[in-house]
């Protein structure tokens, strides 16, 4: 991430090549997840982080939604 006086590197979460099914809305659920961190009062690092925790939760499944009863809550997600 880039911000006006830094750069910082976030490391995504790994998964196993059998963990990932379903791509789609990566981006979206990463932005999602980011977004909602920060209006929490996440840093952009822990917001970065409440991102990739998101968006591996979603890759895990197939489409673009995940079940209701697997999304993980805003605490799991951004431990803000």
């Amino acid at each position: 991430m880039v911000t006006a006086t830094q750069r910082i590197e976030i490391a995504a979460l790994r998964l196993s090549a059998k963990q990932v099914i379903d791509t789609t809305a990566a981006g979206d659920s990463f932005s999602a997840g980011y977004l909602a961190a920060r209006l929490q009062g996440a840093d952009v690092a822990d917001a970065a982080r409440a991102g990739h925790r998101l968006a591996a939760a979603v890759i895990q499944y197939p489409g673009a939604i995940i079940p209701p009863s697997h999304m993980p809550s805003l605490k799991e997600t951004h431990h803000v």
